[in-house]
């Protein structure tokens, strides 16, 4: 007797070549995804520009006063209201943002450092009697850097978006603003 197979893949060969390539597609996709630290630095730097382009807009047509408050992990818009610098915190694109584990922020004011290593930290001008602020006030409204003024100017900023890579060397992206109210990746004249 004769035996005739029929021609076609069993299941089991059908199964194995689904296999096969899934891992080539997955293998394929993580050797395009792998961004480098740069890349990390400036998805984050164009994340925080879009935000702050639309908060700017949003500051022209309400005519309200907003603020970007800088820390060194993360950064938060602030809107002002009654006397104070109330965070924003039921818009999920507006409220804190923590950059990843690694990343640092650092910011220059309109030519000048934040923090000046000369820096005295009390002033001739300070009064004894007047109470300072509680730390924990200070987190509840928290004093911005930056400022977005309804007529659609900011204040002049260089913000870098720092970390190190695999050979630990130092990679930085920077975010430029003008007092006009543009933002740049990098500097203008770079």
């Amino acid at each position: 007797m004769f035996y005739h197979r029929q021609a076609g893949f069993t299941l089991l060969e059908v199964l194995i070549v689904a296999l096969l390539m899934g891992l080539v597609a997955s293998a394929v996709t993580m050797s395009i995804s792998v961004a480098g630290p740069e890349q990390m630095l400036k998805k984050q730097a164009q994340r925080f520009m879009s935000a702050t382009e639309m908060v700017l807009d949003e500051s022209v047509l309400s005519g309200q006063f907003i603020g970007i408050v800088i820390d060194e992990d993360q950064y938060q818009f602030v809107f002002y209201k009654e006397g104070k610098w109330m965070p924003v915190d039921q818009d999920r694109l507006l409220s804190a943002k923590k950059m990843e584990a690694g990343i640092t922020l650092d910011i220059v004011i309109d030519g000048m450092p934040l923090v000046q290593e000369d820096e005295q930290n009390e002033s001739w001008f300070d009064e004894p009697f007047i109470d300072e602020e509680s730390e924990e006030e200070k987190k509840k409204h928290p004093e911005p850097q930056i400022l977005l003024f309804p007529s659609g100017e900011m204040t002049p900023f260089e913000l870098g978006f720092n970390t190190v890579n695999d050979d630990r060397q130092s990679v930085n992206v920077l975010v430029v603003g003008d007092a006009l109210g543009r933002l740049t990746l990098g500097r203008v004249d770079e």
